[in-house]
């Protein structure tokens, strides 16, 4: 018995509603994240929107601490989080991927005219020294409390402090910093000193397990292996930090 011709209409209208649906829903998906409070613009914001835009996605960033950021992500109320380093408790609450978008080492940075002064560590003892707010380096300068340790904000307020006399040292990422001293004519009046540990660490993107994203975690690689390999990270971080106001000289 052939079906009845009204049905079958009705059937291929109803199946093309709702393919119709599902398209709009998936085009109307709008990634949500975060990164510091005061850094709507700074460089993660900007690798975020570079992976958004080749997701064909649009993005939505907001602000809040590290740890809210972290805390929201574990419980999928964020979709991606970046500059995470791995480690077997995250690895086990929210989705790594992989390769890590770039790897970058802390070095201490002083005047120039003072940099051979530091050989080993125990030449940072009693020295004021800026570092960024929240962060750890390795423990024999963390828990070292012959250390003067300064928080600070910004490579900038670093760069500024150093500069005026405020400090004697700084500590941060040498792929940031150093960008930023060649870009402002700054690599004669502040240098990496003589005595720098060992300290590449690993940087990841990580997705919510529940995030719509979960389902383009493929894709995600794909994307953060081809801006490796043609360096486009690279080539954002070092505009990003070419391009901003110089500190006062």
């Amino acid at each position: 018995m052939l079906p009845d011709k009204k049905f079958t209409i009705n059937c291929l209208i109803s199946i093309t509603l709702y393919l119709s649906a599902i398209n709009i829903s998936q085009s109307q998906q709008v990634i949500q994240s975060a990164v510091a409070e005061g850094f709507t613009d700074a460089l993660h914001s900007k690798y975020l929107k570079y992976i958004a835009k080749r997701l064909a996605l649009d993005i939505s960033i907001t602000t809040m601490p590290f740890a809210r950021r972290y805390a929201e992500l574990k419980h999928s109320r964020l979709d991606i989080m970046i500059g995470l380093q791995h480690n077997k408790t995250r690895g086990n609450e929210v989705i790594f991927v992989y390769p890590h978008y770039e790897s970058l080492s802390y070095r201490f940075y002083s005047l120039t005219i003072n940099k051979n002064k530091y050989q080993t560590h125990q030449d940072l003892q009693r020295k004021i020294i800026s570092t960024n707010r929240h962060s750890k380096y390795y423990p024999k300068f963390d828990n070292s409390e012959n250390i003067i340790k300064f928080e600070t904000t910004s490579l900038r307020q670093n760069i500024d402090l150093l500069i005026h006399g405020r400090t004697d040292l700084f500590i941060h990422y040498e792929e940031s910093t150093q960008p930023r001293l060649v870009a402002h004519g700054l690599t004669n009046k502040v240098s990496k000193i003589d005595y720098q540990p060992k300290m590449e660490i690993p940087h990841f993107i990580a997705i919510a397990k529940k995030s719509f994203l979960a389902k383009r975690k493929s894709e995600i690689e794909q994307i953060i292996t081809a801006g490796i390999e043609s360096g486009d990270f690279s080539k954002i971080r070092e505009k990003h930090y070419s391009y901003i106001q110089p500190p006062d000289n």
